[in-house]
């Protein structure tokens, strides 16, 4: 009979690693999927020292935690940068659109005033200056207007991932517990392993995170800088609300037992991505677009005071006019100016330029803007907000594009790891059915010797 149960064990045994390699082929085309692989271990001698079969000890998933935690890493950069790289991509057309150029604009309002110097008194020509005023205003509005449109985008945006980060958590929670009940049994069904693993990844596209597994393999999980954000069976919720210090922009909280704590632009990922585009870039660029505004409307209107206007008196209205509170929003000409109004001169006397000329000097000025750390003119400035932007989204889109390298690089390890190749479990299949074959034959020679056997009595 020893042989009998060798030879049952041994088909019991190829029929569980070709129930395994079946699974493996199955499964081939799933995302994430481990393959998996059967453990065997020989049953011990029996009273003459031979084998007594072989003994299947379970299927275990091939996993290297190393080759996941880079693969983690990867996804949290390449959320980074695919957000980076398409919102600096954004603000760098929205400068560089023709119907936004200030440059351009500029120049159109000083060949405007150079083309009244010789008949400063002509209504026609008074009246184009005040058309390119206005049109430069429309053009520093719009890119305002694309600015909040951007800002607006980006809080939508903080509120969904929020939403997404605290339901991650909470699927990995259900997993971790999954995971420890079935701990206690001793064996842990890889799909667990394996669907936890894939919410993880999910999670690390939207915050760079450390996951660090227990003894009852349950994983804890944080920022990188340690902000908790489960532990065991207890996940944290994130929420997305204006911040009360400036309600223009959302504030990501995290709430973690009793305790609450802000989100940064150090959360990595593509909501780490988000909350440094706007605390950065985009607040630059408002910050800029604000004082362009604020000194273009304060250097012609401190020149045009001084002078005076058509009617030889002392001008009574500013030309431009803005909100302190959204410069760059509300830059317009004031109501009710007129072309008669523009202070050209400065005796009062008909066809006096002299007021014109300093307005026109405006042009080559050297201004001092803080928001881009330089003195520079009103034209020269807006060139270089332009190529600020230009190489900042050039470095994103590289940065980008070597984190996918990056991210390619890790999945092609975790592959030759943990990936199916379907030539080995082909090759297996045949094996295995080898095996099965044999065992049969087994059985099969077993039966007959003890046939024979009975037969002789």
């Amino acid at each position: 009979m020893s042989m009998l149960n060798i030879g049952k064990s041994g088909l019991l045994a190829s029929m569980a690693a070709l129930n395994a390699t079946s699974n493996n082929v199955a499964n081939a085309m799933v995302d994430g999927y481990s393959r998996q692989q059967v453990m065997l271990s020989s049953v011990g001698g029996g009273a003459y020292g031979g084998g007594a079969g072989v003994f299947v000890d379970g299927v275990r998933r091939i996993s290297d935690q190393y080759e996941v935690a880079q693969l983690w890493q990867t996804t949290s950069a390449v959320g980074f940068s695919k957000v980076q790289s398409s919102y600096l991509r954004q603000a760098e057309q929205v400068f560089g659109a023709e119907g936004n150029n200030v440059s351009q604009g500029l120049d159109q309002l000083f060949a405007a005033l150079n083309s009244s110097m010789e008949q400063p008194n002509l209504i026609a020509y008074r009246q184009g200056v005040l058309n390119e005023a206005k049109a430069l205003t429309q053009r520093v509005n719009a890119i305002n207007d694309n600015i909040d449109s951007q800002r607006s985008q980006i809080n939508g945006q903080l509120g969904a991932s929020a939403k997404e980060v605290t339901s991650q958590l909470a699927i990995i929670a259900n997993f971790n517990r999954d995971i420890q009940a079935a701990s206690v049994t001793g064996t842990i069904p890889p799909a667990l392993q394996d669907g936890r693993d894939a919410a993880i990844d999910a999670l690390a596209a939207i915050v760079d995170i450390r996951v660090v597994e227990d003894s009852q393999g349950m994983v804890n999980i944080s920022l990188a800088r340690g902000e908790p954000l489960l532990t065991g069976n207890t996940a944290a919720k994130l929420t997305s609300a204006p911040d009360p210090t400036n309600p223009k922009n959302n504030l990501v909280s995290i709430t973690f037992g009793q305790s609450q704590f802000n989100v940064d632009m150090a959360a990595g990922g593509s909501l780490g991505a988000l909350l440094n585009y706007r605390d950065t870039q985009l607040e630059g660029s408002q910050a800029y677009i604000d004082e362009l505004a604020v000194m273009l409307a304060t250097e012609f209107n401190t020149i045009l005071a001084a002078g005076t206007d058509l009617n030889g008196a002392a001008p009574t209205q500013d030309l431009f006019t803005f909100d302190a509170n959204n410069p760059g929003g509300s830059l317009s000409i004031t109501a009710g100016f007129t072309p008669d109004k523009l202070a050209f001169g400065k005796d009062g006397s008909q066809g006096d330029n002299t007021n014109l000329k300093d307005l026109v000097q405006l042009a080559s000025k050297e201004l001092n803007f803080t928001s881009l750390g330089s003195n520079t003119s009103f034209s020269e400035s807006f060139s270089s907000k332009v190529g600020q932007l230009g190489s900042a989204s050039r470095q994103a889109i590289s940065f980008a594009k070597t984190s996918i390298d990056l991210q390619n690089d890790a999945q092609s390890q975790w592959a030759s790891t943990s990936g199916v190749s379907p030539d080995e479990e082909g090759i297996n299949l045949i094996i295995y059915q080898q095996s099965y074959m044999a065992n049969a034959k087994v059985i099969s020679t077993a039966d007959q010797l003890f046939q024979v056997m009975l037969s002789s009595f």
